[in-house]
């Protein structure tokens, strides 16, 4: 699915475009997938996600050239190409106006170019397709903005109150445990797709 933007479309020597805002091919991106996955799932990552550290773990190593498999994603930097900027450039995006699903990446208005803005001046190729389509590619196949994912954490405590006591401060702590309790909900339904319970030794 993610390598969607390497296949030839009906005109000779055409790739399917997932980088221009005008693409009738973005849609596919809702709809193909390497497996065969329920319409509906848990643990992906949410498009509007607004931590970035998220989506730059993601995007760190991602290939911008498949003929150089050594030209990826820096982890750190400042620069435009750099995945702490690609992230935040997505975080702040989205957070104003959230993205209804995966093929809104490549068709939202401006969307492409501020994620992923062109140099003004000096020699680049970051306007080269297979470039442009370097942070859908990293993304589709492991976000959707359906589910909400949720972490709980839970400081469960055992103990006992004093005879005859009737103030909550005063409760006596005997035992304590530490949950992380993960939670995937569907945003339309309300549905519980997913839970896991992990416990937290401290």
């Amino acid at each position: 699915m993610a390598e969607l933007g390497y296949v030839f479309r009906d005109l000779l020597w055409k790739t399917l475009d997932l980088f221009t805002e005008k693409t009738a091919d973005a849609g596919l991106l809702d709809v193909f997938s390497t497996n065969d996955f329920p319409a509906v799932v848990g643990r992906r990552v949410n498009l509007n996600i607004l931590q970035t550290s998220v989506l730059q773990s993601i995007l760190a190593g991602a290939i911008w050239d498949e003929l150089d498999s050594t030209n990826t994603v820096s982890k750190t930097g400042v620069t435009a190409t750099a995945a702490p900027v690609i992230a935040s450039n997505i975080t702040t995006a989205t957070s104003t106006a959230p993205l209804v699903n995966r093929s809104d990446f490549a068709t939202r208005s401006t969307l492409p170019l501020r994620i992923l803005p062109l140099p003004t001046g000096g020699t680049h190729n970051q306007s080269v397709k297979v470039r442009r389509e370097t942070v859908p590619r990293a993304l589709s196949s492991l976000s959707q903005t359906q589910t909400w994912n949720l972490m709980i954490d839970v400081i469960a405590q055992s103990g006992t109150y004093p005879p005859g006591e009737t103030n909550l401060a005063n409760f006596v702590v005997q035992g304590e445990q530490r949950y992380w309790v993960h939670v995937a909900i569907d945003r339309f339904t309300g549905q519980v797709i997913d839970k896991q319970i992990e416990v937290v030794n401290e």
